[in-house]
């Protein structure tokens, strides 16, 4: 905001509406309506879908995707439309209380997404590789939760310590959210640069890769023992239990597929450009523009996450659509066509051999079974 030639300080005129920032405030804000209508429709869906099931209760997976949604929620808000509303106003017209405060709900928004996804990442891996130690507990799943809400609090306060409203050396009266004068050497930046870098993409890209590795070793070494308990069982039911045991291991490694992929679409050009403009100090106009640019296309995330999810857990099309209670008229059903209806989520579903005097079968649970016996 300064411009120092000499010892003598400069006056322009303050910044302006342009055309390149208009047009990013509009699409930022088409992206932060989009957004907000799939993460407020993955919400809901979740809500009525667990008070919808006779149990009342909500798996892992669940609980962890509408935590998802709830923190792109905030990254929609306060980065996306937040930041569409700034583009277009230009100066920063709401005080240094809700500078330091929105600053610190961005970067608690992108913290706790991330958090979350990686959460998530890790439940899919323990659903295949151990079951019975995986995050459907719901006292686990939520002190996961918790740690992960308190974590991203406590990793976004220095953005309230470090943004400030700072006016601006211009002729008209002009004000800004900025870092200007709290670093005093330009290292302290890079290094709270490659923090944050580290925090929120390197470390859970690392975790999430890792899952997905350790998800493909076990899925293949799970495919040749299946095949091979198929060929020498004798019992139909057998196979049938251990066909819907492998095909919620698939589902678990396509959804990993799928995190991963989109994590590393969407954040590594960002990071990416922001080592470069960091420490290679290109053009600083140009190195402005991209930053926006691509963060912004980083923070798109948020609108991708709630398709992803959706398409694997909320809004499949089911193939059969007959109830499951007992004495239900589709009780001929192949068991291999209700598993379109089942939702495999954290915890395995197998299915038993009908009980005595009984042509009614039911569903029950790898852990049920073990608490049981």
């Amino acid at each position: 905001l300064t411009m120092v030639e000499e010892g003598v300080k400069c006056l322009e005129h303050a910044p302006v509406l342009t055309e390149f920032a208009a047009r990013r405030a509009i699409i930022l804000g088409i992206l932060a309506v989009l957004s907000f209508i799939g993460n407020v429709l993955t919400i809901y869906s979740i809500h009525t879908s667990r008070y919808s099931r006779r149990n009342r209760q909500q798996s892992a997976v669940y609980t962890l995707i509408m935590h998802l949604s709830v923190a792109d929620l905030l990254v929609t808000v306060f980065c996306i439309a937040g930041e569409a509303v700034w583009s277009y106003t230009v100066a920063w017209l709401a005080g240094n209380f809700a500078c330091k405060v929105f600053k610190f709900l961005e970067m608690f928004g992108l913290y706790l997404s991330t958090f979350v996804l990686v959460l998530i990442g890790v439940d899919r891996f323990l659903a295949v590789k151990y079951p019975m130690k995986s995050l459907n507990t719901a006292k686990r799943c939520n002190r996961l939760i918790m740690c992960a809400w308190i974590l991203s609090a406590i990793l976004s306060i220095p953005q309230m310590l470090i943004f400030h409203e700072g006016k601006g050396p211009f002729y008209e009266e002009f004000y800004q959210c900025v870092t200007y004068g709290f670093y005093t050497e330009k290292w302290q930046e890079q290094l709270y640069t490659m923090f944050t870098f580290v925090c929120m993409f390197l470390l859970p890209l690392v975790i999430l890769i890792s899952t997905y590795v350790s998800t493909v070793i076990t899925i293949s070494k799970s495919d040749k023992m299946f095949q091979a308990e198929a060929a020498t069982s004798s019992r139909k039911s057998d196979v049938n239990r251990r066909r819907l045991i492998h095909r919620a291991k698939v589902k678990s490694f396509r959804i990993s597929v799928v995190i991963v992929v989109a994590f590393i679409v969407w954040w590594t050009p960002y990071y990416t450009m922001m080592a470069i403009f960091m420490f290679l100090n290109p053009n600083k106009h140009l190195s402005d523009e991209l930053q926006k640019t691509i963060f912004f296309f980083g923070m798109s995330n948020s609108l991708v996450n709630p398709i992803i999810y959706g398409a694997f857990h909320l809004w499949r099309p089911r193939k059969n659509t007959g109830s499951y209670r007992d004495g239900s008229t589709q009780q001929n059903t192949t068991r291999l066509g209700r598993v379109g209806t089942l939702r495999e989520d954290t915890t395995t579903f197998v299915l038993l051999e009908p009980e005595a005097g009984n042509g009614n079968r039911k569903f029950t649970s790898e852990r049920e079974r073990a608490s049981s016996t």
